[in-house]
């Protein structure tokens, strides 16, 4: 079976760290980006985060909203599955819906979550 990866967006080191963990034990690694810098977000270009299944969101990174960061991707052209994380009530569901993101609340369940992963 090939591995799975995912992309995370999320400045907080320890929420980056739970994810990873969480999703370890399910066999799915985590490739985290720890900020919004044009640097950072090169990573996305990387064959590594390439090929990973789906990419998962903070509601805000720094200073930039999520559902934003989701607008730019799309507009980019990936068409990945994007999950927004927020600990928050479910944002714009209209806008959510127009960029096809699936909002979650945190903390997230990962079995769940590697299910749908694993099915994509």
């Amino acid at each position: 079976m090939d591995a799975i990866s995912v992309i995370y967006i999320e400045d907080e080191e320890i929420e980056a760290q739970l994810f990873q963990l969480g999703f370890a034990s399910w066999g799915i690694e985590v490739l985290h980006i720890p900020d919004t810098r044009p640097e950072s977000l090169a990573l996305l270009d990387t064959p590594d985060y390439q090929s990973a299944s789906a990419i998962f969101l903070d509601m805000w990174v720094g200073m930039i909203n999520g559902i934003e960061l989701a607008q730019t991707l799309r507009e980019k052209g990936d068409t990945r599955p994007i999950f927004l994380l927020t600990a928050g009530d479910n944002p714009n569901p209209a806008t959510l819906k127009q960029l096809n993101v699936v909002y979650i609340q945190k903390p997230p369940d990962y079995g769940q979550l590697a299910g749908i992963i694993k099915n994509l």
